[in-house]
């Protein structure tokens, strides 16, 4: 409860500081910790400011400051604040590829693949005003410069050490980035991933993302994918083919077109609508079969497990087949009762579009609405008890009808349809993540103030004690 209410609640600040327009300037400098490859250090140096500021860790590791002093915040949270008289104060913040599960991060001799840690930079724009918080790490500040001690990349989620390749691409109003780290060769060309990106981006109703970071490895980074859909960023395995049936290039930028909220029972949702749209968009643009697709999906069972019960869930696994095969049947169903006019897709950019968490009763709306006919006895079917569509009897929906709401676009980029094996789902272990990066560490980040907090309480103490004892010596 300690960690949580540190590093999770919101912060208000004491009101006693003085107003300024804009947080101080701040130069970031970023290397791998010495002694310690699995680390990445993080040193903020931060013009003298004209007014107090404050500091919030909610995902690093402090691991030491100058010209700050620890205080709390009207929540009791504990904060660094500037003292107000040091001259270019700084603060030194860890991230370790080792945390969290230890799949979504990686490091070997020659390069690092960290969590870019969340920091917020907290002052007052204006006199009696509300706090405003920018995030010196991530995008949204308004003056700060980044420099590599050796090479790499600062991601708002992602953060890469090491030698790298860069390739650019500007398709559907969005630009592209592929970084191709630790000397890997991509099992597909840069230009051809970076093509099919852009091609699939078209078939989604919506603003794209303005720039997509996408960073390629190999080994020993798992054979999958991750993505952070709130900052646009995610990572594939070199070994990932645009021919696979799961395809996880498009499976991980489908999660950067995804801006909703899920309640528990609709928790199966996100992988199910991206592992399912991977593997339709692969199709339309002639790169497997549906006859692959199917037998892929089908290879797996899941005796037991209930999409909206996330407890029935032997692994993590049942969304990405199972979830996959309900959406492809209920896709089909759409198509069929609306003639073609209508197709998931509509229903994936109405749950974009839903205000607030979406509950399995929106889900019910939306299918409804988009259908112009209920379907909750066949959604309750196959979303709330065991039952599984029969994969022989599934006709039309993938690959086939129409993709959204209102464009029609010619895809096809040539590649051969391609029975190829299925993703590498690598045990128990999905063939593709995602999460909310910068929550990912939350945990250890609390921990890592905690420390702080500590080592400071125990100095206080010390110091106390060591004058005590002198006191007594004097008299």
């Amino acid at each position: 409860m300690l960690v949580l209410s540190l590093v999770a609640s919101s912060v208000s600040v004491p009101v006693a500081a003085q107003a300024t327009a804009e947080p101080p300037s701040v130069s970031i400098s970023v290397e791998r910790s010495v002694g310690d490859s699995s680390k990445v250090q993080y040193r903020l140096e931060f013009e003298t400011p004209r007014r107090t500021f404050w500091l919030i860790n909610y995902t690093g590791n402090v691991v030491s400051s100058k010209g700050f002093v620890t205080d709390q915040t009207k929540n009791s949270n504990y904060a660094l604040r500037w003292d107000g008289k040091t001259r270019s104060p700084s603060v030194t913040v860890v991230a370790d590829a080792n945390a969290g599960s230890r799949q979504e991060y990686a490091a070997t001799d020659e390069w690092v693949l960290a969590p870019t840690p969340k920091l917020s930079v907290a002052w007052l724009p204006r006199e009696n005003g509300e706090w405003s918080y920018s995030h010196p790490l991530q995008d949204d500040y308004s003056d700060s410069s980044v420099e590599f001690i050796d090479s790499g990349v600062l991601g708002s989620a992602f953060t890469y050490v090491g030698k790298y390749d860069e390739h650019t691409h500007r398709a559907d109003g969005q630009r592209f980035r592929m970084i191709v780290g630790g000397g890997a060769t991509p099992a597909n060309s840069p230009r051809k991933v970076l093509e099919s990106l852009g091609t699939a981006s078209e078939h989604f109703p919506g603003e794209p993302p303005n720039e997509v970071l996408l960073i390629v490895l190999p080994d020993p980074i798992w054979r999958g994918g991750y993505a952070s859909p709130e900052y646009d960023e995610i990572w594939v395995h070199k070994a990932a083919r645009l021919s696979d049936p799961q395809n996880l290039w498009i499976h991980e930028y489908v999660h950067t077109r995804q801006s909703f909220k899920l309640s528990d029972r609709m928790r199966w949702f996100r992988e199910a609508s991206a592992a399912y749209f991977a593997s339709d968009l692969t199709i339309r643009q002639g790169r497997t079969s549906q006859s692959t697709v199917a037998r892929t999906l089908s290879a797996k069972q899941y005796d037991g497990a209930v999409l909206s019960k996330p407890n029935t869930w032997v692994n993590r696994e049942v969304p990405y087949y199972q979830g996959a095969l309900v959406l492809w049947a209920l896709d089909a169903k759409i198509q069929t009762v609306t003639d073609g006019k209508r197709s998931l897709m509509d229903v994936f950019d109405r749950i974009n579009r839903h205000d607030g968490v979406v509950t399995y009763a929106d889900f019910e709306k939306i299918v409804a609405d988009v259908a112009g006919q209920s379907i909750d006895s066949w959604l309750a079917e196959h979303v709330t008890t065991t039952t599984n569509p029969v994969v022989g009897e599934l006709e039309g929906g993938i690959g086939e009808g129409k993709t959204d709401g209102s464009r029609t676009v010619d895809d096809s980029t040539g590649g051969k349809a391609s029975a190829g094996k299925s993703g590498n789902s690598d045990g128990e272990r999905p063939p593709a993540m995602t999460s909310d990066s910068p929550s990912t560490l939350m945990l250890w980040g609390g921990l890592g103030l905690i420390g702080l907090m500590f080592g400071l309480t125990i100095a206080q103490y010390v110091l106390g004690m060591v004058g005590r004892l002198q006191s007594k010596r004097e008299k």
